[in-house]
């Protein structure tokens, strides 16, 4: 049997312990670390396609580069200018437009399905960050063109390699009249 004694104890042990996890969370919510702060913000503005195109493994970690200065905020393109903008916001600069770089229009790049080979397991639909796949279970699959980003999501969860992508020539039907040019090193 627990004696009064021991019950107290464990009691009083139980609320110090409490109160310490109170006090840990507060201390955790309010540390004034203002990278990761801003690296979440920079996070949520990003479209979160996962596609790699800044030349970061995920939009994680390009947020975590921006936020500490070692990548421009101009390298999302799926995002696009609006994101190019919000992401300046959020870091206090302006978009960066170094005239010694080399600029390239990038072709625009989408996912075709061929659809003989289709099964329609509807893992590339389930993946797809911009719902640009339609079809249903058992149903050959079709992509969207306008609403592709070019992720390639879809290429990697194809269980039967099904999907491929593709670059589109420029027409005036496909054209974005908005594109800015994306600015590589040259050498």
């Amino acid at each position: 049997m627990i004696g009064d004694n021991e019950l107290s104890f464990l009691l009083y042990g139980a609320g110090a312990l409490f109160l310490l996890g109170i006090v840990l969370s507060y201390l955790a919510r309010s540390k004034g670390s203002s990278g990761d702060d801003t690296a979440q913000k920079l996070e949520k503005a990003l479209p979160g396609a996962q596609c790699a195109q800044c030349g970061y493994p995920g939009c994680r970690a390009y947020a975590e580069a921006m936020a500490n200065g070692t990548a421009p905020c101009n390298k999302c393109t799926p995002g696009g200018q609006d994101t190019v903008d919000t992401l300046a916001e959020i870091l206090g600069v302006s978009v960066p437009t170094d005239e010694s770089d080399d600029a390239i229009f990038t072709p625009r790049t989408v996912a075709i399905i061929h659809e003989s080979l289709c099964t329609g397991c509807t893992k590339c639909a389930r993946h797809c960050p911009v719902d640009a796949i339609k079809g249903k279970a058992k149903v050959v699959h079709s992509i969207i063109e306008n609403e592709c980003i070019g992720c390639a999501e879809c290429v990697n969860k194809c269980p039967v390699d099904c999907i491929e992508m593709v670059r589109l020539e420029p027409t005036t039907a496909n054209f974005n009249w908005e594109l800015e040019s994306i600015r590589f090193k040259g050498n």
